[in-house]
């Protein structure tokens, strides 16, 4: 198994030598939390804990001891100090605390000796390492305690000790595990959230590609006619008309193009991007739910989205009903921003038939009689900036429109004035459907 690697954080990104003298100094700090038992010097303390943690996540690529021996080292350095301010002789404090450095050493030598590879060794095989490391360097402290003073030394049974071994190892181990599902936790979700701005990028550029492959018509008409315009000037002997004539539908055709490149380059890059793989219609609603929340940013509060799945299956054509949905929404979203700034915007799904029926509505100003009738041609907005005159390039609709008539369906739109608008789209079930139903 792969444990937690924390040398890429900012924190431990450090050299090798200076996560050695971190380690030593957290092991040494934290061991002054401590119960004494069974003999002078001897001690029960939290590091031993937080010591095996920080040698797999930390010292990852270390096959040496040389962290023990730095660990060692921090331990009676600081042990020795604290000892010195309390009064006790400099030898005496030495003596008093070279066990503890050397349960660290020890502790390190084992581990280097049964595990090479602290990256992927398994969490059954570690905790029975940590175990081995922590009975076998606790009997060696004992011993060397215990020499200083065999008359005030009393020893504990083995099960003691292994008592001991197996709560600290079992809790290193449980420390570790937490720390991996955690770290496991935050990448899925980082990875979740990218696949959904790539999902939300990729169906934004497919709606595009609807227009620019439009567009490539309208192109090719524009070519043959000036073309045609060419050939009758040539007709009627006017060299000079003829010649602009050809000049234009030659930098239409140039035009046309290059157009033709920025389609072919848009639907390498996402044209089959997962279009193979179908996607429930409910995950759908939650990645609409989900990116519209951060398109209305502060104002989520004032505008509530409400997505109603009646039935939910399994959806082939997941761009398209995506693109139709976000261009609803946020059509009805606008709407309201433009109105009173507070509404609800509601997405009801559910399946009649053999058809498909989506409805989105909202509680906004409403749309007048003579604009409904315009809605989805292209270029026509009702979105309005009368401070800095801009004006919405109106194809959200129109590709609403587009996306529907290409799937086989239908979609009507009924509105009132200060009560709200209602889309309904009606799409064959099998021009999306790629899976069972639920």
């Amino acid at each position: 198994m792969d444990w937690p690697n924390l040398s890429h954080l900012s924190l431990f990104h450090l050299k090798y030598r200076q996560r050695q003298l971190l380690i030593g100094l957290l092991v040494a700090l934290s061991g002054q939390l401590y119960l004494s038992v069974w003999a002078e010097g001897f001690r029960v303390s939290a590091a031993v804990i937080l010591y095996p943690a920080l040698l797999v996540t930390m010292m990852r690529d270390s096959h040496r001891p040389s962290t023990g021996l730095v660990t060692g080292l921090c331990v009676l350095f600081i042990r020795t100090v604290i000892d010195l301010f309390q009064g006790t002789q400099l030898l005496r404090a030495l003596i008093l605390e070279y066990p503890g450095g050397v349960f660290y050493l020890c502790y390190d030598a084992l581990l280097c000796l049964l595990v090479r590879d602290r990256r992927y060794v398994s969490p059954m095989r570690l905790w029975a390492v940590f175990l081995l490391c922590d009975l076998a360097s606790n009997s060696v402290n004992l011993l060397l305690s215990s020499h200083l003073h065999p008359q005030a030394a009393s020893f504990p049974p083995a099960l003691s000790l292994a008592g001991l071994a197996f709560a600290r190892s079992f809790t290193a181990c449980a420390i570790l595990w937490v720390s991996k599902s955690y770290r496991q936790l935050l990448i899925r979700e980082e990875h979740e959230h990218r696949y959904r701005r790539l999902f939300l990028m990729t169906a934004s550029l497919k709606t595009e590609l609807y227009f620019l492959k439009k567009d490539a018509e309208d192109i090719e008409g524009v070519m043959s006619n000036a073309y045609r315009l060419y050939e009758r000037l040539e007709e009627h002997a006017d060299p000079e008309l003829a010649s602009l004539a050809l000049s234009i539908a030659r930098d239409v055709h140039e035009v046309k193009k290059d157009n033709l490149r920025i389609i072919r380059g848009l639907e390498e890059n996402v044209a089959e991007a997962y279009d193979h793989e179908d996607m429930s219609l409910q995950d759908l609603l939650n990645i609409l739910e989900i990116s519209t929340r951060q398109f209305l940013g502060k104002q989520r509060a004032d505008i509530r989205l409400e997505c109603h799945c009646q039935s939910d299956f399994s959806v082939r054509e997941h761009y398209r009903l995506l693109s139709i949905l976000k261009n609803l929404v946020t059509n009805a979203v606008e709407a309201i921003q433009a109105g009173k700034g507070q509404g609800v915007v509601r997405v009801e799904t559910k399946t009649d038939g053999e058809d498909f029926l989506l409805l989105v509505s909202d509680n906004g100003p409403g749309i007048p009689p003579r604009a409904i009738k315009m809605l989805f041609q292209v270029g026509y907005s009702t979105k309005f900036n009368a401070a800095t005159g801009d004006i919405n390039r109106g194809v959200g609709l129109p590709a609403v429109h587009y996306i529907v008539e290409e799937l086989g369906g239908s979609i009507q739109v009924e509105s009132q004035l200060k009560q709200g608008t209602v889309f309904q789209v009606r799409l064959p079930l099998s021009a999306i459907a790629g899976g069972d139903r639920t």
